[in-house]
């Protein structure tokens, strides 16, 4: 994977622990503050290269390998023919370890949301060939009331979608609506695939990212019946102490991430999702 040049911010953080005698926690981030204020602004910071093409290839044939493994169980959140979410990436090959500290969409999210974070990691995979795939607009946090209670708790989330494939309008464009992610009075019907004033159009090569606020509104533009795949990664980074929604998707046949918590260090198992009060 690539490592990215010198810091350009460090954070150092005091956490509200009494009986710990509170400690601290320092982040450092080669990001610059206009790339996380963008971030808080906009709802979303494109990053290109974020992985080589080695390694977004290996990355895509893993993808592959497994969408062909699910495909047609009858737990699979599939769309025959057209495309396939796949869940629990982490506990299904040991191949996605390494991104669990992905540089520098860790330390951006860290530094935004607070230093305890745990990760999450699915897939998304369009066949090659396939006219008219495309998701609706939608954003990732559905809980959203309006108007926000005095001390509602808002689940900020940063998530990093990492593109494996070349996406071009073949591919169809992902969509995005900047500052979306602060407007609790925008409702957009469901199945609704329309332009939007505002839209951002991305395109991307294998290994390109785009970190998103996970209450931003996105889409993407169905596809051509010359596209190739689109195979793409979606890091979810949470606050440790946002739990997950009931498990989707095919369950693992062992959970990989048992062991790598077993043999990991501290931060390794709170990026799995252990916390304690």
């Amino acid at each position: 994977m690539r490592v990215e040049g010198r810091p350009h911010l460090s954070t150092d953080f005091v956490l509200s622990d009494q009986a710990a005698g509170y400690p601290r926690r320092t982040v450092t981030t080669t990001a610059r503050p206009d790339d996380l204020d963008a971030v808080v602004r906009s709802g979303y910071l494109v990053r290109r290269g974020l992985l080589d093409g080695a390694t977004a290839a290996l990355l895509a044939d893993a993808v592959l390998r497994l969408a062909k493994a699910e495909d047609g169980r009858p737990e699979a959140e599939s769309l025959p023919g057209q495309s396939i979410y796949l869940r629990s990436l982490l506990d299904k090959d040991p191949v996605f370890h390494p991104l669990l500290r992905l540089e520098p969409a860790l330390s951006i999210a860290r530094t935004l949301l607070g230093p305890q974070v745990w990760i999450d990691l699915e897939a998304r995979l369009n066949h090659a060939g396939r006219a008219g795939v495309g998701v609706p607009w939608h954003a990732h946090l559905p809980v959203i009331p309006d108007p926000l209670p005095a001390l509602f708790s808002y689940p900020h989330q940063v998530h990093c979608l990492v593109y494996l494939d070349r996406i071009t309008e073949k591919e169809g464009a992902l969509c995005l609506l900047p500052g979306s992610h602060r407007r609790g009075d925008l409702r957009i019907p469901l199945g609704d695939q329309s332009d939007r004033d505002g839209q951002v159009e991305l395109f991307f090569e294998p290994g390109d990212a785009v970190l998103i606020h996970a209450g931003l509104w996105h889409r993407t533009v169905p596809s051509s019946a010359v596209a190739g795949y689109r195979r793409l990664l979606l890091l979810g980074f949470v606050p440790s102490w946002q739990r997950p929604s009931t498990a989707c998707g095919v369950p693992p046949e062992r959970a990989l991430t048992e062991d790598l918590a077993r043999g990991g260090d501290a931060e390794t198992r709170e990026l799995l999702g252990e916390f304690r009060w």
